[in-house]
């Protein structure tokens, strides 16, 4: 038996995504519409749209103004919410210079997260004929992101999925 279609053009307003998004880790505050003060960490922006997750309860169509580095509040509308995990549109068009600083802020905040290198104790390295730089602890040898790709190759081993099937995320 054939069964017959064909496809319709896309509504107007459909979702068209066209716009790439930037996938980061930004803690950023907001207000709500009857003016809470909100905390979210965005997980990626683009310039029509964000993703974010927060403990704050939301619905579609519910409208939030979220502090983006170099444009101040923008007004965002949520388009759909899963548990934390919230999808917004922009009411306006977000600047590439707006979606550079947000990248930005996000890699100071990741460095200034991680902190500066380990140093060993001084009365270790004093009593110790081994050099000081002998007695660091390299755990992350390649750096951070290092650290991140092999964890989250042994997670997707353990687990049996494909790596890109894993999301790892810090809280700070």
């Amino acid at each position: 038996m054939a069964v017959f279609g064909h496809f319709l053009p896309a509504a107007s307003g459909a979702d068209q995504r066209q716009d790439v998004r930037r996938k980061l880790s930004l803690l950023a505050r907001g207000v709500q519409h009857d003016g809470t003060g909100i905390e979210v960490q965005i997980h990626n922006i683009s310039g029509t749209g964000l993703l974010f997750e927060s403990d704050i309860k939301l619905a579609p169509c519910d409208r939030i103004e979220i502090e983006l580095p170099h444009a101040g509040d923008i007004t965002a509308v949520v388009i759909w919410a899963s548990g934390r995990l919230f999808g917004c549109q922009f009411e306006g068009p977000v600047s590439s210079a707006t979606l550079s600083a947000v990248e930005l802020k996000s890699a100071v905040e990741l460095q200034s997260a991680i902190g500066p290198p380990l140093e060993p104790a001084p009365e270790i390295a004093d009593t110790s004929d081994v050099p000081p730089t002998d007695l660091l602890d390299d755990a992350a040898p390649g750096g951070f992101q290092e650290v991140v790709d092999r964890s989250r190759e042994q997670i997707a081993r353990a687990a049996g999925v494909s790596p890109d099937r894993v999301r790892i995320t810090i809280d700070y």
